[in-house]
This record gives C-alpha cells, sequence and structure tokens, in this order.
C-alpha cells in the first residue's frame, strides 16, 4: 500500500520589486484553490493601497495547474469600478504572479514612477529616484498628489524636490518636477503648473494616458489559457482539495 501525504505551510512575505507578495504552497490538487487566491489577491492589494478597500476580486471558477497558464481577475471597488489583474502561473505547483495596470479606476503607482524616472531623465539629463509612496491609489478626477524623490536631486538647473501629480477631468496623469533653482529660490506651491504647460520653476511632462476600462487593460488570454510573463507579487497558492 502507499500513502499519499500532501501539506500545507506559509512561508515568509517576500519583496518582488514594488510589490509584496505572501507565498503558500498547497496540496496534490490539480486545480488551483481560486478562492484562495482572490483573497490572496484582495489582501495584498489593500495592504499596499492609499486608503485602498476592495468589494472584491473575482477570478474564474476553476483553474488547472499548468505552467504558464494565463487567467484574469477583476477587482471591483465599494462604487462599483472595475480593475484588471493579470495572473500567470510560474510553473504547475502553483506559484502565481500577478500584476494591476493602470486604468481609469485604479493607478499602479509602480509603473508611474518607472515611467516618470525614464522621463525626467531625458528632460533633465539625469535618471532620478522616484517613490510615490503606495503601489496602489484609486484614480479620482481633479486629484493632485506628490511623489518624493529619494537621494540627491541635483541636476544642472538646481535640485528637484519632488513631483507633483496631477490626474486630469479624463483620468489621464500629468507631472511637474518641483525644483530648487541653482540660486536657491523655492517654488510657490500654488503656481504649480497644470500638465501640458511649463512654470518656471518646474518641467512639465507630457500627460500620460491609461486605459478606459477592464478590457483594455489587459491582453485577451488565448484559447489555451497562455500569455506572456507579467510583473507584480508572488504567491504560491493552495490547490482545491476536493477536486
Amino acid at each position: 500500500m502507499v500513502n499519499f501525504f500532501c501539506h500545507c505551510r506559509m512561508v515568509a512575505i517576500v519583496r518582488v520589486g514594488a510589490i509584496l507578495g505572501l507565498v503558500f504552497l498547497g496540496s496534490c490538487s490539480q486545480n488551483l484553490n481560486m478562492s484562495r487566491i482572490e483573497a490572496i489577491i484582495q489582501n495584498d492589494i489593500e495592504r499596499q493601497g492609499r486608503r485602498l478597500s476592495l468589494k472584491s476580486v473575482i477570478c474564474p471558477n476553476r483553474v488547472e495547474k499548468q505552467a504558464e497558464a494565463y487567467f484574469r481577475c477583476v477587482g471591483e471597488l465599494p462604487d462599483g469600478g472595475q480593475f484588471t489583474i493579470n495572473v500567470i502561473q510560474q510553473d504547475d505547483q502553483g506559484t502565481l504572479s500577478w500584476d494591476v495596470p493602470s486604468s481609469k479606476v485604479l493607478i499602479n503607482l509602480a509603473s508611474v514612477e518607472e515611467t516618470i524616472q525614464d522621463e525626467t531623465k531625458e528632460a533633465l539629463g539625469k535618471r532620478l529616484a522616484i517613490d510615490c509612496r503606495d503601489a496602489y491609489r484609486v484614480n479620482q478626477r481633479g486629484e493632485t498628489f506628490e511623489c518624493d524623490v529619494v537621494g540627491a536631486g541635483t541636476v544642472a538647473a538646481g535640485r528637484v524636490e519632488s513631483v507633483m501629480v496631477t490626474v486630469d477631468r479624463d483620468g489621464n496623469l500629468g507631472w511637474q518636477e518641483v525644483l530648487i533653482a541653482a540660486g536657491g529660490a523655492v517654488p510657490d506651491p500654488a503656481a504649480i503648473a497644470p500638465p501640458g504647460t511649463t512654470a518656471a520653476a518646474q518641467v512639465s511632462s507630457t500627460p500620460a494616458t491609461v486605459a478606459d476600462d477592464v478590457a483594455e487593460s489587459t491582453p485577451k488570454p488565448t484559447a489555451d489559457s497562455t500569455a506572456g510573463s507579467t510583473a507584480g507579487s508572488t504567491a504560491e497558492a493552495e490547490e482545491d482539495g476536493d477536486d
């Protein structure tokens, strides 16, 4: 007689880039435990978001373990706004990674940081380390928020103190670098120019367009549910024990 022993254990929180994920090792089922995956993803997004509470995360009812297989979940805010969560299986043992692309509902601040860093390098001749403090925030029209410059922000024209990000009425983002001139002059915060314009103390960027809705913010899955790699948190999800 052969005895099979399956077990489940929780491993420590790990850090992948700017995203935190909780690692689980699961049972012997051939299917992923989708309810557990939904709970892990929702907890992960809420923990990293700025005052962010989700109504739910909904994933497909049944997904078989398969390396590199892709599926899509949908997150919903209490006001009914929905956003896409792209999930890919890293192996056939239940190791998952997920990514939340910026949309008209939710902003992925890690993606915003990367874009600002690339554009400030082109505009100012130096790549600045940008920290928007959280991983996600709700896309609120007309809102302005600040991202920090980490470390030395010295450039030819002076010193970049921070970056002010503005959300326009269509949900697109624009930003300006708050620059202290070489002579020490500090800009008046009230004089910050709107996206697409240039003020004396700032260098303005081109507004960034985000996806209109859930359908446009992610590639469509193929017939075999396989897609390319994604960036995001990593979890080894427990599989269903009753399948």
